[in-house]
């Protein structure tokens, strides 16, 4: 933290917030001694926690995103990437990511498992795929054809097939619970459906839309007939337009290209000092 200019003031009163802390345990009314803590770090659920963290990983994470690679991540979930030319180029990125990683590990007190982690290769239709293990920590790790990526399955391909499947499969659970309850008004169902189904379809579809295509819309449509019957008693065999209108909800296709306008719109008007702002104008503009 001092590193990266914070101001002394806040220093120490980080280091005194996670010193000096006591704990006693209590069961069945029975109060143990009060004991120090040698490294008490931070309480659990502390508003702290998060903020600091993002300091803890800084250096891990810090690194330029352009069209050569980038990195994110999100509390312990680490993930970067490389792009190039040609299968070695990309690999040697990787490679370069891996060794990185683990002299931070060095440095910091972390651990990175192998076991946990993954590593995949993006490639068009036509160039064949990288399939050479690397080497983590002395274990080998397979390139995957597929992973999750903070809830978001993704491909070789980015076809997203197994994400879209596995949205609707999820969506249709969750409008068959909701058709389970009964004695609901429609207003009532309709916006449990908006808050309770909807969202489980629509994760992340700003990232797989494109790949949207009729032979992924069956599972989508039945989820959308099943939340139709939930709310206004639809038949499953009436077809899916009929069943939305006569529920009034916004068709699955509608729901993906709004949230795509909303997230487009609030991406270019973000303020000029944002990071996000300099990569808007690369975003590919096409129509609906």
């Amino acid at each position: 933290m001092k590193a990266r200019g914070i101001p002394e003031v806040l220093l120490r009163w980080v280091e005194a917030f996670c010193s000096g802390r006591t704990a006693a345990i209590q069961i069945n009314g029975q109060l143990s001694e009060v004991q120090d803590l040698p490294q008490p770090g931070l309480p659990q659920g502390s508003p702290l926690s998060p903020i600091l963290f993002l300091f803890f990983n800084a250096d891990l994470v810090q690194r330029q995103i352009d069209s050569q690679g980038g990195a994110i991540a999100f509390v312990d979930d680490f993930t970067a990437w490389v792009t190039g030319p040609t299968v070695h180029s990309n690999r040697e990125g990787i490679t370069s990511i891996i060794n990185e990683a683990l002299d931070w590990e060095k440095r910091s007190g972390a651990t990175f498992e192998a076991d946990t982690t993954a590593i995949i290769h993006f490639a068009p239709k036509a160039r064949k795929v990288d399939q050479e293990p690397f080497t983590i920590k002395g274990q080998t790790v397979e390139p995957k054809s597929k992973v999750k990526i903070l809830g978001v399955l993704m491909d070789t391909r980015l076809k997203y097939k197994e994400h879209i499947a596995r949205a609707a499969s999820k969506g249709l659970e969750a409008a068959m619970e909701l058709r389970r309850l009964r004695g609901l008004s429609p207003a009532t169902a309709r916006q449990l459906f908006s808050s309770t189904v909807a969202p489980v379809v629509d994760y992340a579809s700003n990232v797989w839309i494109h790949a949207f295509k009729n032979q992924s819309m069956g599972p989508i449509n039945r989820v959308q007939r099943v939340g139709a019957q939930a709310i206004v008693g639809t038949f499953l065999t009436v077809a899916t337009s009929v069943a939305e209108a006569e529920a009034h909800i916004a068709t699955a296709q509608h729901r993906f290209w709004r949230r795509a306008v909303k997230m487009w719109a609030d991406l270019h008007t973000l303020p000029e000092t944002n990071p996000l702002r300099r990569n808007t104008d690369r975003i590919r503009k096409f129509r609906r």
